[in-house]
C-alpha cells in the first residue's frame, strides 16, 4: 500500500485554485474577444456613418440632416473610445491573470513533484525490503541445507 502524501489536502487545494484561474482567464478571454468583435463591428458602423454624412454634403444641403449625421458620427467615435478603453483593461487583466495561473501552476507542479519524490523513496524503501527478505530466505534454505542430517 503506497503511503499517504502528508501534503495531499494542499496539492488539492493548489490544484482547485489552478482549475479556479483557468475558468476565470477563460471568462475574460471570451470578455476580450467578445470586445474585440463589438470594436470592429463599432468601426464598421462608424465607416458607414461617414459615407451617409459624404453622401448629404453633396447635392443639395440639408443642414438638418447634416447636423445629425455629425451628432451621430461624433456618437460614434465616443463609443469606439470608450470600448478601445475596456479593451485595454480587459488586456491588462487578462495577462494578470495568465502570470497568476502560471505560478499556481508551478506551485502545484512543485508539490506534484514532491509528491512523486515521495512515492519513488517508497518504491525503493520496498524494493529493499524485498531484497532483504529474500536474502533472508536464501540464508535460512542454505542454513537448513548445511544443517540436515545426511548433507
Amino acid at each position: 500500500m503506497t503511503p499517504k502524501f502528508s501534503l495531499q489536502s494542499v496539492l488539492d487545494l493548489r490544484h482547485g485554485r489552478v482549475e479556479r484561474l483557468e475558468v476565470e482567464l477563460g471568462k475574460l478571454l471570451l470578455t476580450l474577444q467578445k470586445t474585440e468583435t463589438l470594436l470592429q463591428t463599432q468601426r464598421e458602423t462608424q465607416t458607414r456613418q461617414m459615407q451617409r454624412l459624404a453622401a448629404s454634403q453633396q447635392d443639395d444641403l440639408n443642414l438638418t440632416e447634416i447636423s445629425l449625421r455629425r451628432a451621430d458620427l461624433l456618437q460614434s467615435a465616443k463609443n469606439i473610445q470608450e470600448t478601445l478603453s475596456a479593451l485595454a483593461a480587459l488586456t491588462q487583466q487578462t495577462q494578470q491573470k495568465r502570470a497568476e495561473l502560471i505560478q499556481a501552476r508551478q506551485d502545484e507542479e512543485t508539490l506534484q513533484t514532491l509528491k512523486q519524490k515521495r512515492y519513488e523513496t517508497y518504491q525503493a524503501e520496498q524494493t529493499q525490503q524485498e531484497a532483504r527478505a529474500q536474502d533472508d530466505i536464501y540464508i535460512a534454505l542454505a542454513y537448513r541445507t548445511q544443517n540436515q542430517p545426511g548433507a
